[in-house]
């Protein structure tokens, strides 16, 4: 894994937990509900995140392997 899959990991790692928050903020409006709201809420967001996100990663990786040298 290269550095540019590396920031771009970073990246989406904190979409997904701003996407969390926002969820549990919904959910917290409706406190009866409070399962089905996040749960919907979080994953329709988070879905398209992690796919887009594979895609990314993938495109960002070279052709070459990373020459790591070993002492």
């Amino acid at each position: 894994m290269n550095f540019r899959q590396k920031v771009a990991v970073a990246i989406l790692d904190i979409a997904v937990i701003a996407e969390l928050c926002v969820s549990m903020y919904f959910a917290a409006h409706d406190p009866d509900n409070l399962t089905p709201v996040f749960l919907k809420s979080f994953l329709t967001m988070v879905i398209p995140t992690l796919l887009l996100g594979r895609v990314v990663i993938k495109r960002l990786g070279s052709k070459e392997p990373d020459s790591q040298t070993f002492d």
